[in-house]
């Protein structure tokens, strides 16, 4: 990333403090922050203890319902735009209330108590507010920190529970906040020559936003404004393209196991913010399996670790910066490498050394050392986790999720999904598989029924309501057609591929696929690897080096490649529109807007056109203007996906942007495994 673009994406954290700092200023004189707990790690990407302190912040609190901080001076709450933390907000402030004389009338112009809600305050927090009787009393307030930078050319919105409220609960409201960020993007680095969308919320992100531009458009393009002067046009953007992506237009590269190193982090331990809990007595694998599995898991524990984190960042973690988008099994024998080098460093002073050289050692060389060492031994901690918790299985998991992908051995799989409730279930990443198994082959009412019978089985009953959850998420079949879903199992019709890997395969996903031999510029080669600490072996007879890799589809073990890595390349490798339209018209969801695609199509016209189909736009006066535009000059591009981006598609993304020499830059509302996406399900 050139130094110009990551000085703007650095200059998204100004304008967040500047949106935190006019509220601060609104509010007179000194004050306490309130903080909810989950948003303590987003906020240190905006700014720090210091910077708030300079701004009016006495104190700062985590904000506790049971244990709320003393009354001392006027309180900033800062949450999120959750109906049940602001109830016990609004109950926290009702009991200061009730602890001031009763004879004294509050002073509503100097108001004692500030809500700062993110993303937006909802409009049943109005409500509740004057049914608490605090109307007049709390001041609400808008707040949104747009992007924050997590690692280089990685962005993330930080908003909580987006994927169950618009992918379940059907509750578009976080698709405003989205298209205001969006907004902001576009003004910061510049209206991309064609916007991608692909999804049906994707698509309503971008009519937002077409409307907001709209509404705030000044004359652009030399015209004269209102006072005769001439406005300037309109600054060459920063990316030439922009993809927007629903979540669920690609299950499979959120619900499949990844290999690389960065994605089985997220698979053992929560992520916040890029910030990773490294814990050596609770992961995401324990607490997910049965309460008697949990308590034998900790009675075998042999002593208390303390509980640290690691930054997913490559500018502040260089260990994490060399073995993030690795093989898992390359970086346990480079970490041990790097812990031997490490130990024959930290052995150098009982040579044979004069004094002022000890001295120079130890103050200089020695602290060096004992950093890394303890940097290091974070790593090898999870590691040691990774192997213990998934690496048992690891292999035999990969071939059941090879032939999900590939739709054979239909009995096995479902004989490992059945043996796995009855003897190892796990709360999460069980329906994970099971999911996977209905996303791309199709559960039969018989097949469904026993599954749904295990599991209720295994973890209780009061779990029903959590199919239906999931088929509003399109990840589990209809439950209310049982009758006629039943009646259709009964019919035996053989079928070679179903529609997931037909469409799969029109876009060259599957590389595992017997069926299919041709390959993209980018998969010429399918790298493959026997488990999680075996030795790296190629089914072509290569290797899976750290430089040697030529298929995004290694974070999957060479078994799939991520629908949002093959699109940015096939836009790419465009040589016109005619050839995007060969390989991307069938794709009817798939909308094409941007500042190139006006509503009249003449060059002076600045209004902008609607969303439409490739196909549409092959067939109208567009067609001469998209075809001198493509091949693009720069290949750069920005991603957001809907709904959470997994690491397995950032490092997919990361092997194409040096492949073919783009600038990739990904965001997303949060950074998710497949654990998270089913765990927001569950608790939906």
């Amino acid at each position: 990333m050139d130094s110009a673009s990551g000085r703007k994406l650095l200059g998204f954290r100004q304008i967040a403090q500047e949106k935190l700092q006019h509220v601060f200023y609104s509010i007179p004189s000194e004050k306490d922050l309130i903080i909810e707990p989950a948003l303590i790690k987003p906020l240190e990407h905006v700014c720090g203890a210091s910077w708030l302190r300079k701004k009016g912040i006495d104190k700062i609190f985590k904000f506790d319902s049971k244990n709320p901080p003393p009354k001392r001076k006027q309180f900033v709450y800062l949450i999120t735009s959750s109906l049940l933390t602001f109830k016990s907000v609004l109950d926290q402030i009702s009991g200061y209330q009730s602890q001031t004389s009763s004879m004294m009338e509050p002073d509503i112009r100097n108001k004692q108590y500030h809500v700062l809600v993110l993303p937006s305050v909802l409009a049943s927090f109005e409500h509740l507010l004057e049914e608490e009787g605090l109307h007049g009393i709390v001041e609400l307030y808008n707040f949104q920190w747009d992007f924050l930078l997590l690692d280089e050319s990685l962005l993330s919105l930080e908003l909580p529970n987006v994927f169950a409220d618009v992918f379940v609960r059907k509750d578009t409201t976080p698709l405003g906040s989205i298209a205001q960020s969006i907004r902001i993007f576009n003004l910061v680095m510049g209206k991309p020559h064609l916007v991608f969308s692909l999804g049906e919320n994707a698509e309503k992100i971008l009519h937002m936003v077409q409307r907001m531009e709209a509404a705030k458009r000044p004359n652009v393009g030399g015209k004269e404004n209102a006072v005769g002067k001439v406005d300037q046009p309109e600054k060459e953007p920063e990316y030439s393209a922009m993809l927007i992506l629903d979540r669920d237009r690609d299950y499979p590269a959120c619900l499949l196991t990844p290999v690389v190193y960065c994605g089985l982090l997220l698979e053992i331990q929560p992520l916040n913010s890029g910030s990773l809990a490294v814990d050596g007595e609770c992961n995401k694998i324990k607490n997910g399996k049965l309460a008697f599995l949990q308590e034998q898991g900790a009675a075998a524990a042999s002593k208390q670790q303390e509980t640290t984190s690691l930054r997913m960042s490559g500018a502040q973690d260089m260990i994490y910066l060399e073995h993030r988008y690795r093989h898992f099994s390359e970086v346990i024998s480079l970490l041990s490498a790097q812990a031997k080098a490490l130990g024959l460093e930290g052995k150098a002073y009982t040579r044979e050394m004069k004094l002022h050289e000890m001295k120079e050692y130890v103050t200089h060389k020695l602290p060096k050392v004992a950093a890394a060492k303890k940097e290091l031994f974070k790593h090898l901690r999870l590691c040691e986790t990774i192997v213990e918790e998934i690496g048992a299985n690891f292999e035999k998991h990969q071939m059941i999720e090879e032939s999900i992908l590939t739709n054979t051995n239909r009995k096995q799989i479902m004989n490992y999904i059945l043996e796995l409730l009855s003897s190892d279930a796990h709360r999460y990443n069980t329906l994970r598989l099971i999911c996977l198994y209905h996303v791309t082959i199709g559960l039969t009412g018989e097949d469904m029924t026993r599954l749904m019978t295990g599991y209720l089985n295994a973890f209780g009953y009061r779990h029903l309501s959590l199919f239906h959850s999931l088929f509003q998420a399109r990840l589990f079949p209809d439950m209310t057609n049982l009758s006629k879903t039943k009646i259709l199992s009964q019919i035996s019709i053989p079928t070679l591929k179903t529609p997931f890997q037909i469409e799969a395969n029109k876009l060259k996903q599957l590389p595992t696929d017997a069926n299919d031999t041709a390959t993209t510029a980018t998969t010429p080669t399918t790298d493959r690897d026997g488990g999680l600490t075996g030795g790296v072996q190629s089914t072509g007879g290569g290797s899976v080096a750290a430089g040697g890799k030529t298929c995004p589809s290694y974070v999957f073990n060479g078994n799939y490649i991520p629908l949002v890595t093959q699109l940015t390349n096939l836009i790419f490798a465009a040589s016109s529109f005619d050839n995007l339209n060969t390989r991307l018209g069938h794709l009817e969801r798939l909308k094409v807007s941007g500042r190139s695609l006006t509503a009249s199509g003449q060059p002076g016209d600045h209004t902008q056109c609607a969303p439409r189909s490739i196909k549409e736009l092959s067939a109208s006066s567009h067609k001469v203007a998209l075809n001198q535009l493509l091949p693009f000059k720069e290949k750069t591009m920005f991603i957001f996906i809907v709904g959470g981006i997994t690491y397995a598609e950032i490092a997919a993304c990361h092997l194409l942007e040096r492949t073919i020499g783009a600038k990739i830059v990904l965001s997303s509302d949060r950074i998710i495994a497949g654990h998270d996406l089913i765990e927001s399900v569950v608790n939906c």
